[in-house]
């Protein structure tokens, strides 16, 4: 008809399956209004009541088509359930009279209260069914019970009766054994507990205790109960009833008649058809997942949300095709495959932060998604469908990401400035340490931690100075930072270190302190230094006022001799003066002639290379040594330069340092086919012209001293560059250096060349000292001079080892500077 709106389909659709559902099950609806008090129901809850029409009613007036004898019990089930301790939840079986046809009817109305935030009703509702021929078949069973003792044993049905005392089984026919997985002889005379232990905490002794209270019968259908048969633990399912047993013209009840009906295989094949359903309106139902269907070998899109379409990102029109056609980019994915798995192995597939890679909307996108493949079975167990669930986590996997590369820099923070974490919980107690820490006070790494037991590294002292921090740390004025200092016994080794901890306190939801996070680290030689610092300050000033009358006697003596340092200093600063003008001379005066040496002996060797073929040798001999005095100058003036200049320190990368220095010896690392492994290095505050002349010289001569092989040939250069960390103490004795810091880096590096005797170690470093001659290998011996002279302008220093015909290795410390 013209004008006319029909409802969407999958709307309808839904609205048919509840009405059928409803239909089918016998169910009708019903809703109070907790304030008006009107009762709303549809017509099925009308015909539970007898009448002909009003669907709306008052409270009152429903309660009047109530059975006089239930009209109480259902009331106090209603106010019940208006109470908060209830969960709302109300559940009651009464008998109605029609008001219309006069009928009796036995009907159950269950449903639930809900409550706003200040604990009153805004809504009551729920579901009623009609149970008549349930209740009369329990009379109906309540008048037969006579005739089924008489029948007990013949009995197909689970019959047992159980004895007040103590839930003791007084009878148990054979069907009963079969279905609890023992014989009668095996059960009865034994409590219920005692002859099945099994059932306890499933409830059942409540329940049997529960009809012996209230002598009201317990009727239940496909109740759950695991018992062990045939020696294995497993669940059946069981139509039950409790019924009282009194003795004739007595209201005591002396026992229960327990009938049990297996129906444990009706109860599966319910099951399964209900997860099927239940699969099927989760399809259909608007979630905010995306959720398809894929039916068939060929997995057809079928039912595909918004959210689903959003990410497919190919239109609306993707129901009814394959997914192939839909989405042919999935083709060189894993996910084809894993769909036809799944649809071949029944078992579902599930996946969190998967990467999937989608065109949408003709641009290809690179998300990550939480993937669920539920496959979908008929009746005949045969899957027909896949029900593909995909959550888009695109934002969290980044967020994550971002934290993981953030947590690996502050770990590699944490690990450069060797610190050590921990956190204690004043609550349960435990204290969380890290490795370093736990290998710093001797405990084991797997090791659970307390207070108490952190305390055993400390004397009492200490755990006071522990605990007053932390007092402190509690005052307003602090910001509940904790700072301390202490002493600490390593359990296993007994060394002692002194730490310096820094933390936060940390408070729950109500403010109060519930523990403190914060790092630690070990200041042992710094304290140590310190007081050997003041040691030596106090033993000077000892001795300076011991010898304080000797120096005002020699006051005279010192201003002569303040008058000569005087003069010295003059005349150094006179001969530095000279040495700079020296350094201008040999960069420019020297440097000038000796090019135009050079370029006369070219023009000479190439205009008289035939007029003067037996002196061309001599000429050769000239450019040669003036090649190497160009070298010599360009050495001398770097030394010179190095030797009077201080290191301009910044933060360099080592690592950058090094690599300019081999783009530096390019060519000649071409020539020879040198290999050079690098190790990670750290960053440092130093010099980075000086350290990269250092670098390029150590790494020249161990391209440069190549070794031979029996035929003379010339093994290519493998040079290895590593790298280590060491305490001060750790540094074997170096002849004519100590070291002053705390902690150093060491980079070795170590090649396969021609090496030198070890004899030979402490001329190496000397300016112009040579192991080897000028025609053999080029060089001036000025280079290994002028790194040991910037290892020293950074407070480091280098050492040699070398062995003939094995290599040498060059050992370089510098300070970790703090």
């Amino acid at each position: 008809m013209p004008g006319e709106k029909f409802p969407h389909a999958g709307s309808l659709r839904e609205r048919l399956d509840i009405d059928f559902a409803l239909t089918s099950a016998g169910l009708g609806v019903w809703e109070l209004d907790p304030i008006s008090r009107q009762v709303l129901w549809d017509d099925r809850c009308r015909e539970l009541h007898g009448l002909a029409d009003d669907n709306i009613l008052p409270y009152e007036k429903v309660m009047a088509y109530i059975h006089p004898d239930d009209v109480v019990r259902v009331d106090k089930t209603v106010q019940e359930a208006f109470q908060i301790p209830s969960g709302g939840n109300y559940d009651v079986t009464y008998r109605t009279i029609g008001a219309n046809d006069g009928k009796l009817r036995w009907v159950r109305f269950y449903g639930k209260a809900y409550f706003n935030e200040q604990g009153d009703v805004y809504r009551f509702g729920g579901v009623a069914q009609d149970v008549t021929r349930d209740m009369e078949s329990l009379q109906n069973q309540q008048a037969a019970q006579q005739q089924m003792l008489d029948s007990f044993e013949a009995s197909p049905v689970g019959i047992a009766v159980i004895d007040r005392h103590e839930l003791t089984f007084l009878r148990a026919n054979a069907f009963y054994g079969e279905l609890v997985g023992r014989t009668p002889d095996q059960i009865v005379g034994k409590s219920l507990l005692t002859a099945l232990p099994e059932l306890a905490g499933q409830g059942f002794d409540d329940l049997l205790q529960g009809v012996l209270d209230t002598g009201t019968p317990f009727i239940a259908k496909e109740v759950a109960a695991t018992l062990v048969r045939n020696q294995l633990l497993e669940t059946i399912y069981v139509d039950l009833t409790y019924q009282p047993q009194r003795p004739p013209n007595q209201t005591e009840i002396t026992g229960i008649l327990v009938i049990a009906t297996d129906v444990t295989q009706q109860v599966l094949s319910r099951k399964r058809i209900e997860a099927s359903e239940a699969q099927l309106k989760a399809i259909i139902a608007t979630a905010p997942a995306a959720m398809g269907l894929f039916v068939g070998r060929d997995l057809i899109v079928e039912m595909p949300n918004q959210a689903f379409i959003d990410i497919v990102g190919k239109g609306p029109d993707i129901e009814g095709k394959p997914l192939r056609e839909v989405m042919p980019e999935l083709e060189n994915q894993p996910f084809l495959q894993i769909l036809d798995d799944v649809y071949t192995s029944g078992k579902m597939f599930q996946s969190d932060g998967s990467q999937v890679n989608i065109v949408q909307h003709g641009v290809m996108t690179h998300n990550f998604y939480n993937i669920t493949y539920t496959p979908l079975v008929n009746e005949k167990g045969e899957v027909y469908a896949i029900l593909d669930i995909a959550i888009d986590v695109t934002e969290s996997i980044r967020v994550q990401q971002k934290l993981q590369e953030t947590q690996a820099k502050l770990q590699e923070t944490i690990e450069l400035a060797e610190l050590a974490a921990w956190e204690i919980d004043f609550n349960t107690g435990v204290v969380t340490y890290s490795d370093r820490l736990r290998d710093w006070c001797g405990f084991e790494r797997e090791e659970p931690l307390t207070i108490e037991r952190a305390y055993e590294v400390m004397d009492s002292q200490n755990r006071l100075i522990v605990k007053s921090a932390v007092d402190t740390a509690r005052q307003p004025m602090n910001e509940d930072r904790y700072e301390a200092e202490f002493s600490v016994n390593c359990l296993k080794t007994g060394q002692k270190r002194i730490l310096h901890a820094q933390g936060k306190l940390t408070r729950d939801e109500q403010g109060m302190v519930c523990g403190v996070t914060g790092s630690s680290q070990d200041v042992t030689l710094q304290r140590q230094t310190q007081a050997a610092l003041e040691l030596l300050v106090q033993e000077r000033t000892e001795e300076l006022e011991s010898t304080n009358e000797e120096l005002f006697a020699s006051n005279e003596e010192l201003a002569h001799i303040n008058e000569q340092l005087h003069q010295v200093n003059d005349q150094l600063l006179r001969s530095n003066s000279s040495l700079e003008q020296f350094a201008y001379i040999a960069s420019h005066d020297l440097q000038a002639p000796l090019r135009k040496i050079q370029q006369f002996i070219d023009i000479l060797v190439k205009r008289h290379e035939h007029t003067l073929a037996e002196d061309s040798r001599l000429l050769v001999r000239i450019k040669e040594s003036a090649h190497r005095m160009g070298l010599l100058i360009n050495d001398l003036l770097t030394f010179s330069k190095i030797s009077n200049g201080r290191a301009e320190t910044q933060q360099v990368m080592l690592a950058e340092v090094v690599t300019q220095a081999i783009d530096n010896l390019s060519v000649a690392i071409e020539e020879t086919g040198a290999n050079i492994s690098l190790a990670q290095l750290p960053p440092f505050r130093g010099d980075a012209r000086q350290l990269e002349q250092l670098f390029q010289n150590l790494l020249s001569n161990a391209i440069k001293f190549s070794s031979k092989d029996l035929q003379g040939n010339t093994t290519l250069p493998s040079i290895q560059l590593t790298y280590q960390l060491l305490e001060s103490g750790e540094i074997p004795s170096i002849t004519g250096w100590t070291p002053v810091h705390a902690s150093y880096h060491r980079i070795c590096i170590q090649d396969n060349g021609i090496g030198f005797e070890e004899q030979y170690v402490d001329r190496i470093f000397g300016v112009f000292q040579r192991l080897h001659g000028k025609s053999e290998f080029e060089g001036t011996g000025v280079g290994l001079a002028i790194c040991q002279k910037v290892a020293l302008n950074h407070e480091g220093f280098i050492q040699a080892h070398g062995e003939l015909e094995q290599g040498a290795t060059f050992e370089l410390y510098l300070p970790v500077q703090t």
